[in-house]
């Protein structure tokens, strides 16, 4: 008698239990369906504009038949950015890049007193990016693409342009249907002072 109880409980939990899981497999992709719907519902156009921080790097800059080596160090900048984006669908998208950027360099050179200038770079890049819906608020998302860069020091003579892989990751936490707030980290494999930037702004969708 207690071998066919115990079996009856085993059995009643079991099926419980099973009944349970189904019902939260089924809210669950109720929920990731009403998430993607939304998703789909939003406008394929948005646009952000974002302030930033340069965290600054150390290059090296080769010596020539005129000039010496020198060492290149730029200090904390800051500067705006703004993308312009258009929604693929599935999470993925396409984005038109640009920033600008003002900061301190530091020009050090074997036997020679250090010399300061301000520098500029203006950045022009195509990305895609693909977003990963957390929940109704939270996107995170990842982007790469290629990026040219206008760096002008004419304190030292430099006026250049370079260009290069570029890669960044982020959230974007949802207000409404068209604002959202965003944070960002950016670099890229192009050599220079300016270094990696962090991003914080605000993107609207059409």
């Amino acid at each position: 008698m207690k071998i066919q109880n115990f079996l009856c409980l085993s059995g009643a939990l079991l099926l419980s239990t099973t009944l349970f899981a189904a019902e939260v497999s089924d809210e669950q992709d109720a929920s990731r369906a009403h998430i993607e719907a939304k998703h789909h519902e939003e406008g394929n156009l948005y646009i952000v504009a974002k302030g930033l921080i340069s965290l600054g790097d150390t290059y090296t800059e080769e010596a020539t038949d005129t000039e010496p080596e020198a060492i290149l160090k730029g200090d904390t900048g800051q500067g705006f950015g703004i993308d312009l984006g258009y929604r693929l669908g599935y999470g993925f998208a396409t984005e038109f890049d640009f920033s600008y950027t003002h900061t301190t360099v530091t020009k050090s050179v074997i036997g020679e007193e250090d010399r300061r200038a301000g520098a500029d770079y203006y950045s022009y890049g195509i990305d895609l990016l693909y977003g990963y819906h957390v929940n109704e608020e939270i996107v995170l998302f990842a982007k790469a693409g290629w990026e040219i860069e206008k760096e002008k020091i004419s304190d030292f003579g430099i006026n250049g342009t370079n260009d290069g892989f570029s890669y960044a990751a982020g959230l974007e936490y949802g207000l409404s249907a068209h604002w959202a707030l965003v944070g960002e980290y950016e670099g890229s494999l192009i050599d220079g002072p300016r270094g990696n930037s962090v991003f914080a702004g605000v993107g609207y969708t059409f």
